[in-house]
């Protein structure tokens, strides 16, 4: 199954645009929804993470001046961080829209700068030749890592524009391509030199590194929809005898040195929408670590996928007395037996239960001695330790259940019909199996069950039962109406988790508004030292209105410098002695008071509390200080329903596995799926929507969108660690693909155990 990426809009209106052939702009699309999904995560972390760096860089400044200099820098992203993940995105969807069309001028002075000593001798600013050079040695860095991917990336996309293979400085996903349109955003809005290399700097770390898994990814799309399914790139490297003896044997062993493979990607597709696995690469995978094992090889299998799965079944067989094949009755007759129990609505317990009964019925038929062909019998026997396998891994369900043990007779068929049953990529009869399976394993508790959707099932289920399942169009039309039914529930859960996602956000921006409230108030009261009362009400009433201000209108506007120089003069203030002949600054606790009641203050209480703030030495005849408080002790502050103890409680400080499991947390995809242990130690999986390395706070759905809980990357880092919790990679996305390939392993097991004993 190929996993659906969805694009906007706009993206249709630039396909739409384009003059391309529906088929390049149905190939373009879907390369667009990767991208998007792919990258908008690493790219919101850009920004994310520049922040934070400039606010780390703003606590450890040595002076006020060069403090006060690194928060206006932050000050310019405050308008750039909110668009700059939309507009990488549509700069990159209009990259691929464009493909066919020649380079223009605006795209060729976009491009990166040359090499460094390319640059000739002309007079150019300082931090132009740091900029430059940066960003040369990213694009360096990170093609000298993607060479092969961007090669083959190259061919397909020159496929799609009817033109030679594209080169890495052209390929519109390449790291030349994606810093050039950093540069020009970045040149666009005026950005100062310093923030412009912290920029440059956040984005390599966490886009350019990531970029090799969305390239392979790419390249996986584009094989799985025909563009040169087969393409592979191995450069030729000329070797002396001795070089090659190093590079195909270790030093000590004399085993076969394997190339470093990259990580498997995080899951993040929904409905377990994971990339599906060539079974025909596990089977040949599984021959020949058999043969290296000591199996018996017969020239000629590795040509026929089908052949080597029979052969390693028959050597799995090979100390255990076989019937024959005299008494072997018709596949034809066989397949009657299975068409009168497809009509009955048989559900064995097993296909272990359905082959005897299977067995019976022809002997009853065919006389006592009558016996499955080997052909049969391989393929009941591979379908029924693929369905153990399957089966283990559900969860106690009657409804899947009953669904797996409905559709078991179908599926017997259909393997004993097609030959490429088992080694078929993509096969209609397993992406239906896998679609039941997994809803059988992953859904835990009534909050993460879709009724519609097992409604769905059992009516594809059932209408399969009144066909002949023996063809694939059967159940291509029964996994097709199940995926329509998926793909509008994968919508409705993008919503309900955007709408948590947003409110996510806001909760961070506010507690982002508070604490810088709290650190320009704790600034006044180092300088000036205000009264022990005057300092508590500082940190609670106007540290409201600060927050409120800073959340409104940013710390780049002119009310928030106001607000700044209000806590100035309040600190100057009530700093004075008791009885200071300037007495109460009656405008200042005007606008004191004016602001307290913005953020949803009573007219006695702030003007109870701005008189004291206007006052020197916090004093005020008129309220007493244990009402004042008592008052204030009673009301909610602005945000605290939405604060979570994250950042906020002390913790210990982590291990080394539980920080390297929290680096790895940070450079996650937004969506990344993980399976988390319950206080009863079943495991629920549930993605990790969103989180900010500003904060630590993190966000947690399950797979219909709604919200699980309120988490921090510090407690699911120690979960990590501890062995509750563990990533979902695509690799392990599939439950049929897993399931086939503990089924291929045990197979393989057994087949070298009886290798052994004859060897014995």
């Amino acid at each position: 199954m190929s996993a659906v990426f969805s694009i906007t809009p706009a993206d249709k209106a630039r396909l739409a645009a384009s003059d391309l052939p529906p088929r390049v702009r149905e190939l373009l699309g879907a390369l667009i929804g990767l991208c998007r999904q792919t990258l908008a995560a690493p790219l919101i972390l850009t920004v994310e993470a520049l922040e934070q760096t400039l606010l780390h860089d703003a606590d450890r400044a040595r002076n006020p001046q060069q403090q006060s200099e690194l928060m206006a820098q932050r000050g310019q992203l405050h308008t750039f961080s909110g668009h700059f993940a939309d507009r990488m995105l549509d700069a990159v969807a209009d990259a691929l829209a464009r493909l066919r069309e020649p380079p223009t001028g605006a795209t060729t002075s976009a491009a990166p700068p040359p090499l460094p000593g390319m640059l000739g001798l002309s007079l150019v600013a300082e931090h132009d030749v740091d900029r430059d050079l940066l960003l040369t040695e990213m694009v360096r860095r990170e093609t000298l890592r993607s060479t092969n991917t961007l090669n083959l990336l190259g061919q397909r996309l020159g496929v799609l524009a009817a033109a030679p293979a594209f080169e890495a400085d052209t390929l519109p996903l390449a790291p030349q391509a994606l810093c050039a349109m950093v540069r020009r955003l970045a040149e666009q809005d005026a950005l100062g030199a310093e923030v412009q290399l912290a920029l440059y700097r956040s984005f390599e770390r966490q886009v350019l590194e990531r970029l090799g898994d969305v390239l392979d990814r790419a390249n996986a799309l584009l094989a799985q929809h025909g563009v040169l399914p087969g393409l592979v790139y191995t450069p030729y490297l000329a070797r002396s005898s001795s070089t090659r003896r190093i590079i195909t044997q270790s030093v000590g062993g004399g085993r076969t040195t394997q190339p470093a493979k990259r990580a498997a990607a995080p899951l993040t597709g929904w409905n377990g929408s994971a990339p599906s696995g060539s079974w025909s690469s596990l089977v040949q995978d599984a021959f020949n670590e058999g043969g290296a094992a000591g199996l018996a090889a017969t020239p000629g299998l590795t040509s026929s996928t089908g052949s080597a799965l029979h052969e390693l079944l028959q050597q799995a067989r090979h100390a255990s007395a076989a019937p024959a094949d005299s008494n072997a009755v018709p596949s034809a007759a066989v397949d009657a037996v299975l068409a009168r129990l497809q009509a009955q609505s048989s559900s064995a317990t097993g296909v272990a239960d359905l082959q005897a009964a299977v067995v019976a019925q022809l002997r009853s038929e065919h006389g006592a001695q009558a016996q499955l062909g080997s052909h049969d019998r391989d393929n009941l026997d591979l379908l029924r330790m693929l369905m153990q396998q399957v089966q283990q891994q559900q969860r106690p369900d009657p409804v899947p259940a009953a669904l797996l043990a409905r559709l078991q007779v179908p599926l017997a068929r259909a393997a004993m019909a097609d030959p490429g049953f088992f080694v078929r990529d993509e096969h209609p009869a397993r992406e239906l199996l896998n679609q039941i399976a997994e809803v059988g394993a992953n859904w835990l508790g009534d909050d993460d069950v879709d009724p519609q959707l097992l409604q769905r099932m059992a009516q594809s289920v059932q209408g399969l039962l009144g066909q002949d399942a023996r063809a694939p169009e059967a159940f291509a039309a029964a996994n097709e109406d199940v995926q329509q039914h998926q793909r509008a529930a994968a919508h409705r859960a993008e919503l309900a988790e955007r709408r948590h996602v947003e409110a996510a956000r806001g909760k961070e921006r506010l507690e982002l508004a508070r604490r810088q409230a709290s650190a320009r108030i704790d600034q006044c009261c180092d300088a000036q030292d205000p009264p022990r009362f005057v300092q508590t009400l500082l940190r609670q009433a106007w540290a409201d209105a600060l927050t409120l201000t800073r959340l409104r209108h940013g710390d780049d506007s002119p009310q928030w410098q106001e607000r700044l120089q209000q806590t100035q003069r309040i600190a100057a203030v009530t700093a004075q002695p008791v009885g200071a002949a300037a007495g109460t600054d009656t405008v200042l606790a005007a606008e004191v008071e004016a602001a307290l009641l913005q953020v949803g203050y009573h007219a006695e209480e702030a003007a109870a509390v701005a008189r004291r703030l206007a006052t020197p030495g916090g004093e005020d005849d008129s309220t007493s200080r244990t009402e004042l408080s008592a008052r204030l002790k009673a009301r909610a502050r602005l945000g605290e329903h939405a604060g979570t103890t994250a950042g906020t409680a002390a913790t210990a400080p982590r291990n080394s596995a539980e920080e390297a499991a929290y680096q790895q947390l940070s450079t996650l995809p937004f969506g990344s799926w993980f399976d988390i242990a319950n206080d009863d130690g079943t495991l629920r999986r549930q993605r990790l929507s969103w989180y900010s390395l500003l904060t630590g706070h993190a966000l947690l759905v399950n797979a219909r969108g709604q919200k699980i809980a309120d988490t921090d990357l510090d407690t699911l880092a120690r979960q990590i660690s501890a062995g509750h919790a563990q990533l979902v990679t695509e690799d392990k996305g599939r439950l049929v693909d897993r399931a086939w390939q503990a089924s291929l392993g045990a197979l393989r097991a057994l087949a070298a155990d009886r290798t052994q004993e004859t060897h014995a």
